[in-house]
Parts: structure tokens; sequence; C-alpha cells
């Protein structure tokens, strides 16, 4: 069996195995941006709040309200905490899906152009042996003819 035959189900599986690891980056890019506009969603959400109390507090509130206002404050400020968290640790995660994708991108790459060589490389010795074949033909055919 020719080498170029022998790696071909390398080469595939390694293309297999980056097309695999690109739809994982993907998902995970696709998961992190959703996580993103939450973390939008609950910074508009703490701005708006917030402005309801200093309009609240202009025209006067009492002490309770003011308490519940900020124990909310406290409890949106801990969500955003968690969230910026989430956030980080699946930003690192993304980063690392990517360089892997990259690696084995870069592999099946490699593996492509090494299949490439090697049929090229079969290709000129399978075009030599015709030669010398058609050759040898020719040289008996010559031979033959001299004969006669």
């Amino acid at each position: 069996m020719k080498r170029s035959k022998r790696m071909e189900p390398i080469h595939h599986l390694a293309s297999a195995r980056a097309t695999e690891l690109a739809q994982a980056y993907a998902a995970q890019r696709e998961l992190l941006d959703q996580e993103g506009e939450r973390m939008a969603q609950l910074r508009g959400f703490r701005r708006e709040y917030e402005q309801k109390l200093t309009v609240s507090g202009g025209q006067g509130i009492d002490a309770y309200r003011l308490r519940d206002y900020n124990a909310f404050l406290a409890r949106i400020d801990q969500a955003i905490g968690h969230q910026q968290q989430s956030l980080t640790h699946l930003a690192a995660e993304v980063e690392e899906l990517r360089r892997t994708w990259l690696d084995q991108w870069g592999n099946a790459r490699a593996l492509e152009q090494l299949v490439a060589r090697y049929r090229r490389t079969e290709q000129r010795a399978d075009a030599v042996r015709e030669q010398r074949l058609n050759d040898a033909l020719a040289q008996r055919r010559s031979r033959q003819g001299e004969r006669r």
C-alpha cells in the first residue's frame, strides 16, 4: 500500500477532529456572547433601579424603603459579581478551545500537505516506472525488427 493511502485515514481523523473543535469553539463563543448580553442587562437594570432610587430620594423616602433599595442594589451587585466571574471563566475556556482548535487545524493542514507530497512523489515514481517500461518495450520492438 502506498504511503499516501496509509496516511489518508490519519489525515481524515485529524480533519474531523479540527471540525469538531471548530464547532465546539463556535458554540462556546456564542455562549460567551449570550452571557455578555446578560451582564449588560444586569448592569442596565442596576442603573435603572439606581435612577429610580435617586428620583424617589429627591421626593423623600422613608428609612425602610431606603434600606430595601440598598439591599436590592447589593443583591444586584452580587449577581453582577457572579456573572463577571462566570464571564471570566467562560472567556478562558473559549480561549483554550480556540488555541486547541488552531493547533488541531495546523496538524490537519500539515498532514494534508504531507499526503499531497507523498502523492506527488508516487506520481513521479509511477511516471518514471512507466517511462522505463515504454523504453524497454520500444527496445524489444527495435530488436525484433532487426531480426526480421
